[in-house]
């Protein structure tokens, strides 16, 4: 047996190996850290590419695909006449009348938080579907109500169900716990919006 090859080999090894007190031995050592410095690397490159994702262009990406997706199942399970928006605007009338309250275009606008041009829009394509009326109130001929009409109401019921049923969709393989967090996460990026345009609006003001 050549005890010198042994010896010489024994020695290139050796340094390559650290011992620790109470372990199972240099190998199983050697083993973890060659495992453990591509895990570290792939946690850094994981880290990197959150980090390199634009947030608002992701949410507004995804907010225009269930846009789109909300207006094809209301159109085709409700009414071609109706989109997403329209038919959440048209049951928000329908529910807030039936409890005898009056409704008018500043409540959709801070009901939805649109501005006042797209309600405006979105109320006279409803009335020309004829979904709704404009009606003039006592008091002030320039307010107008919105109440809904005999073909508004008789969609309801089909418009909440398919409303219902999207959600329902779309929540699907979030458990409670990640849609609390994912909620908390919204919240926390509204407030962020507001803090940005509270500053520019600040900046706005100096000039």
């Amino acid at each position: 047996m050549n005890t010198n090859g042994l010896k010489k080999t024994t020695q290139n090894i050796a340094p390559q190996l650290q011992t620790v007190p109470g372990g199972w031995g240099n190998r199983e050592v050697t083993k973890t850290k060659m495992v453990q410095q591509p895990i570290a690397a792939s946690l850094k490159s994981e880290d990197a590419r959150h980090a390199s994702v634009a947030l608002g262009r992701s949410l507004n990406r995804i907010s225009r695909e269930i846009n789109g997706a909300l207006d094809a199942r209301v159109a085709s399970q409700v009414s071609p006449e109706l989109t997403g928006v329209r038919g959440m605007v048209l049951g928000y009338v329908i529910s807030s009348t039936r409890k005898g309250k009056e409704i008018y275009q500043r409540d959709v606008e801070t009901e939805f938080h649109i501005n006042r041009s797209s309600v405006t829009a979105l109320l006279q394509g409803l009335e020309q579907a004829g979904f709704i009326n404009r009606v003039s109130v006592e008091q002030d001929a320039r307010l107008k109500s919105l109440v809904p009409t005999e073909k508004g109401i008789q969609c309801h019921a089909d418009l909440q169900r398919c409303i219902d049923a999207f959600e329902k969709d779309l929540r699907a393989g979030f458990s409670p716990a990640e849609i609390a967090g994912f909620m908390h996460a919204l919240n926390t990026l509204y407030t962020n919006v507001q803090n940005i345009r509270s500053s520019l609006s600040g900046i706005a003001q100096e000039e």
